[in-house]
């Protein structure tokens, strides 16, 4: 039989971060196996024609010191801090307003913005009455920021964006991505067009070349023994080995697994009927993403812009080249659209083009004579995970099983967790600190 190997599957950031901690503690041996051409996972950028997409937008933040030190490291001279120009349209009052709604409520319609401090207002009385017990992610919007501003913008903009009825969601992931701005910086952002910044991701950074992928490329760099083009298409247990798709067999000592939770099923044979049972009731939503090359350079100069209303297929939109004009050629704009669905809103994705580029001439950032030079599509699933009221209970019965087996669980997918950039280099880096301080 073949020596057991120390094995990484994924070569995304969570996969990689996991084996540049091991390594550099002193255990060289660890393999990485990814079965795409390049490393780096969702975290990766395509060139079309000149312009540069990544798969589904992304962008860069975070508060562990450590983290940052390493991106910037990484990165060098290619490291750009950026303020963020985020903001929410709406076309019922042809309006922007900057992102996040809660925050920024000056402008839209006096009637509207009087129903939301009103609502924030009886909100408040409710919690310091310690009633605030919420259930659910609806009952946590209503209860935290009251009826006004949950029914103007938060529950349509959750429907659009998780493609379920947010009464059937957990609320636990919540954290600082809902920006939760005290009653006072609320009012104030309603009776002043008060810029000040809110939300965890108020100044972000960003590549000044080549899109988001030469993070995980410079990652990439400084670890060994990275196999790519390999696909394991069975995990064997409990003799604890991988067979990849040409074949080979490899046994493995230690497993650190970033391939989502949903498909194990499809590589583990004869799994436990309850762990079979969570791995189906797991729940995620794709990203169609319609990426658009546009003939007329600075469109907007936005970043990105929030879209709740029925009229817009899409539920976000970037504007890559705000990021870095290394994005586009020179002259132009792109356009990079988000429509989410799932198994409870199938996707068209011919239509969804087509109702694309109404929606944004609706909108009014595509004008009527632009010139839509490039149209590129990208499904991503699983995108996101939905937090779903037994999401809990699965992921940690699938997990407990899988750490019996000495395999780890790492990132967005491993750890079935909704985790930007910096979560699953931290997730890769724990997984490796916990191998390491067992010793063996």
């Amino acid at each position: 039989m073949a020596e057991r190997r120390d094995v990484i599957l994924g070569a995304g950031l969570a996969g990689l971060s996991a084996a540049y901690t091991l390594q550099k503690a002193g255990q060289p041996e660890w393999q990485v196996y990814e079965r795409n051409a390049e490393p780096g996972g969702l975290a990766r950028t395509m060139e079309i024609d000149g312009y540069r997409f990544d798969y589904g937008p992304h962008i860069l933040f975070t508060i562990d010191d450590e983290i940052r030190e390493l991106i910037q490291d990484l990165l060098g001279d290619n490291f750009h801090a950026q303020d963020r120009e985020a903001h929410i349209y709406h076309h019922a009052h042809d309006l922007y307003t900057r992102f996040p709604f809660q925050a920024h409520l000056y402008g839209l319609p006096t009637t509207i913005v009087a129903d939301c401090l009103h609502g924030l207002l009886r909100a408040v009385e409710s919690q310091a009455r310690g009633e605030f017990h919420p259930k659910n992610y609806l009952e946590w919007m209503r209860g935290f920021f009251g009826d006004g501003i949950a029914d103007h913008l938060m529950v349509p903009y959750a429907k659009k964006i998780w493609t379920i009825d947010p009464e059937q969601m957990d609320f636990s992931w919540i954290g600082r991505r809902v920006p939760t701005p005290d009653v006072a910086r609320i009012i104030r952002g309603a009776l002043s067009n008060d810029v000040d910044q809110v939300g965890a991701n108020f100044q972000f950074w960003y590549t000044r070349r080549g899109g988001i992928e030469p993070l995980p490329r410079a990652l990439a760099a400084r670890v060994e023994n990275i196999h790519l083009e390999r696909t394991a298409v069975k995990l064997e247990l409990p003799e604890k080995q991988l067979v990849f798709e040409d074949g080979e067999v490899v046994p493995f000592r230690r497993l650190v697994y970033s391939l989502p939770l949903p498909f194990l099923p499809r590589v583990i044979a004869n799994l436990p009927p309850e762990v079979e049972r969570a791995c189906a009731g797991l729940e995620y939503q794709g990203i169609h993403c319609i990426n658009l090359g546009i003939g007329r350079e600075r469109i907007s100069d936005k970043h990105w812009i929030y879209y709740y209303e029925d009229l817009f297929p899409f539920h976000r939109v970037s504007l890559p080249a705000n990021f870095s004009p290394d994005t586009v050629p020179s002259g132009k704009s792109a356009i990079a659209t988000e429509v989410a669905f799932s198994k409870y809103r199938p996707l068209d994705g011919e239509a969804a083009v087509e109702k694309t580029v109404e929606a944004l001439k609706a909108s009014g950032l595509i004008r009527e004579d632009d010139t839509i030079e490039l149209v590129h599509t990208e499904e991503i699933i699983p995108a996101y995970v939905i937090y779903d009221l037994h999401h809990a209970r699965n992921v940690e019965t699938i997990r407990a099983f899988l750490r019996e087996n000495d395999i780890w669980t790492v990132g967005r997918f491993g750890e079935w967790q909704y985790f930007n950039m910096d979560h699953s280099m931290r997730s890769g880096r724990r997984a490796a600190e916990e191998i390491l301080a067992l010793g063996t």
